[in-house]
């Protein structure tokens, strides 16, 4: 075969020719750019992502101010509830103060010493109880505690009777959420 034959085969089937030729390049194109369409795939798939975060920034910032002032007006609540480890005087008062809103009878409360831990924001601050008086009183004033002003971990806990009479004994462990 040689030029003159390849020519009149060509002229005979030109639109065949045409298409081989553009599918040897196509071919020759699609392996040359073969590394190209992993690297846009994944341009592809980050823009996405980062699309789809803007849109859901977006949607989620409405009411944005008013969750910041919820969160502030919360956080300052529990700032409020927390106990000062340092000041023993007003914690102490706090538990003089249930039990005479309880009427029942203090007979030992003693605020153990805390580790200083400059590392931690928040502190269970110790406290050991020991409180006597007829059985509602005291499951009020136990009630209290745990649900009173401070946020209230109660560690151990151990009824018994006091003789006798119908009174009962409570002696409590407990760690109130506070501050250095």
């Amino acid at each position: 075969m040689n030029t003159a034959d390849l020519v009149a085969l060509l002229k005979k089937h030109p639109i065949g020719f045409g298409c081989g030729l553009v599918s040897i390049v196509c071919g020759i194109l699609l392996y040359l750019r073969s590394d190209n369409i992993k690297t846009s795939q994944a341009e592809l798939e980050a823009s996405s992502a980062q699309a789809a975060k803007m849109v859901s920034n977006v949607r989620n910032a409405t009411g944005l101010t008013e969750h910041v002032t919820e969160i502030q007006a919360l956080s300052k609540e529990l700032e409020g509830r927390l106990m000062k480890a340092g000041q023993l005087a007003v914690n102490l008062q706090y538990f003089y103060k249930l039990e005479t809103e309880n009427e029942v009878k203090l007979v030992d409360v003693r605020q153990v010493a805390t580790p200083r831990s400059s590392k931690n924001l928040y502190i269970g601050v110790p406290f050991n109880l020991s409180v006597q008086g007829p059985y509602p009183n005291v499951m009020n004033f136990l009630n209290r505690v745990q649900t009173g002003r401070h946020f209230c971990r109660i560690n151990t806990a151990s009824f018994t009777k006091v003789g006798d009479t119908a009174d009962m004994s409570l002696a409590i462990t407990l760690e109130l959420l506070g501050q250095p």
